[in-house]
């Protein structure tokens, strides 16, 4: 899997749980005040995430993961994913 297959992927577990369009989770979306995702939706996604690419996604200070980009970092590194987006 490359990255953009990940993104694609990731794009559509965040958006299925906010409950958005898969086009408004971009990499420089913020989780709180672009996206309105609160800690329990973060729970979800997370969840959501280990479950789609098989990983197991760390605690994460939430202050220092601010956006869609940040996170999907940290999934494909986990899942092993090369390339660019």
């Amino acid at each position: 899997m490359d990255r953009v297959e990940a993104f694609s992927t990731f794009r559509g577990c965040v958006a299925e749980v906010l409950d958005i369009e898969p086009g408004d989770v971009q990499v420089d979306a913020r989780w709180r005040e672009d996206l309105d995702a609160d800690s329990l939706a973060v729970v979800e996604i997370t969840l959501a995430l280990n479950d789609a690419f098989a990983i197991k996604i760390p605690d994460v200070d939430p202050e220092n993961l601010q956006t869609v980009g940040q996170a999907f970092d940290i999934v494909a590194e986990l899942a092993g994913v090369s390339g660019q987006a």
